[in-house]
């Protein structure tokens, strides 16, 4: 069996990518991460480093074995919080995935009367836009393209909670700043911020603008998150769409206006672990999940 201690070194050594790094992080020497990565390739009968430059890096099958162990140590996390409730009179734990915006704008008034109602429920708040660990939570709040047939995998219940329209950022001086609705083609020769990293929904979606407005603008900023892009727009740096829910808080000096021609929008949903659906605090959760839904957007 494989010694949890040394995968946990073992995954350190390579998210830091130093032997040095992984031993400052984990309060040990680097002679100590040395022994315990010897020992875990003894135990395993694979080579999981090898030298890169004056540091290491892992192999294939070190990468693999990491991956995995990430899941495990993620598993172990939630036996010990669930042995910690235990202890403290907790009944059980509730953890929810979600992305930015709705992290800002749902989750507080969310949370904070899950702990009233359910002061002996033990939350986890995680942002899984992008994913950090290989282990689901029990309601993971997501964003699905409008057209994309609906899909949840085995084990999972999909339950929509909002449909969030994308709007144009604009500077509050710009010249269609004042209109009711402005349509992607007239903003063709604006310098564009693409607020989307990788491959998400949410950028697949502005793409789809782009070419269903038969455009396609020079991107000069690409930021990772819409507290950038609203930033940049408001120095007057150029223009972006993002949906409703992540321009709610604009500066006085950035207007949104709705995005028409083509009309775009997310779909904001729940993927819920089967197992605990029928949860009073999961139920309860999914209740509050759509007020807050009909209080910012569509439904």
């Amino acid at each position: 069996m494989v010694d949890i201690h040394r995968l946990r070194i073992l995954c350190s050594v390579v998210a830091a990518g130093s032997l040095r790094a992984a031993a400052d992080a984990m309060e040990l020497t680097p002679s100590a991460v040395s022994q315990h990565l010897t020992a875990l390739q003894r135990e395993t009968g694979l080579t999981l480093l090898e030298k890169a430059g004056r540091g290491v890096a892992p192999t294939v099958h070190g990468q693999r074995l990491a991956e995995r162990g990430e899941e495990v140590l993620a598993a172990m996390a939630r036996v010990d919080r669930l042995v910690r409730d235990l202890r403290v009179g907790h009944s059980g734990s509730l953890s929810i995935g979600t992305f930015a915006s709705a992290s800002q704008h749902w989750l507080p008034t969310v949370v904070a009367t899950l702990q009233r109602e359910f002061p002996t429920t033990n939350l986890l708040i995680e942002l899984t836009d992008p994913p950090v660990a290989r282990v689901r939570p029990d309601i993971d709040i997501r964003t699905e393209r409008r057209n994309a047939p609906p899909y949840a995998p085995p084990g999972i219940t999909r339950v929509q909670l909002a449909r969030d329209p994308f709007v144009a950022i604009l500077p509050r001086d710009h010249p269609l700043a004042g209109r009711p609705e402005v349509a992607a083609a007239d903003l063709s020769e604006d310098p564009w911020l693409h607020e989307f990293v990788g491959d998400g929904e949410a950028a697949r979606i502005v793409e789809d603008v782009w070419r269903a407005a038969g455009i396609a603008p020079g991107t000069i900023i690409q930021s990772a998150d819409h507290y950038g892009t609203i930033a940049f727009v408001a120095a007057g740096v150029g223009v972006s769409v993002m949906p409703t829910l992540a321009a709610t808080d604009l500066p006085p000096s950035v207007v949104a206006v709705p995005l028409v021609r083509p009309d775009a929008e997310r779909i904001i949903v729940a993927h819920v672990r089967s197992a605990v659906r029928q949860r009073p605090v999961v139920v309860r959760a999914l209740e509050l999940l759509r007020e807050q839904g009909e209080r910012t957007l569509q439904v």
